[in-house]
């Protein structure tokens, strides 16, 4: 695991039309939980060990266009996500955001906070150190996750 700098400029690339999620274009070794309506994997640009996204399958753009169902499934999943987090990779606490400023499709950031190396949010949330894993690191990382899920 290497750290590297966040670039800004092939994230703002991603459009409605090229959307991964829509596309399905999510590498399987980082997917830890996916079923027909909803997908969790491994951030590409992660801040922290363990930091997943968990997306709709379906295209929405804001949390209202959620049925009362989807949004109890989510939210069940979100749960579910966050458990297992805390039980394989002992965080100190976990921050959950959405902002759909870059990417519009809905999501919700899971980013679990390890005191030793992360003694200020605005730096994890800014993404001023980033994770580079290699794939072989992804794969063990999402299955350490997905066994609890």
């Amino acid at each position: 695991m290497k750290i590297v700098e966040f670039d800004i400029k092939k994230l703002k690339k991603i459009t409605r039309e090229n959307c991964f999620i829509c596309q399905n274009k999510i590498n399987t070794e980082n997917i830890v939980f996916e079923n027909k309506n909803f997908i969790a994997f491994l951030d590409y640009y992660p801040s922290t060990l363990g930091y997943t996204l968990l997306a709709p399958k379906k295209h929405y753009e804001d949390i209202s266009e959620f049925s009362k169902k989807e949004f109890d499934e989510m939210q069940n999943i979100l749960f579910r996500i966050v458990k297992s987090i805390k039980k394989n990779l002992k965080p100190d606490r976990i921050y959950l955001l959405n902002t759909g400023e870059i990417v519009t499709h809905f999501h919700i950031h899971i980013i679990p906070i390890y005191y030793e190396t992360h003694t200020n949010f605005v730096d994890v949330l800014l993404r001023k150190r980033l994770l580079k894993l290699t794939k072989m690191e992804r794969k063990k990382l999402s299955l350490k996750i997905k066994k609890s899920i």
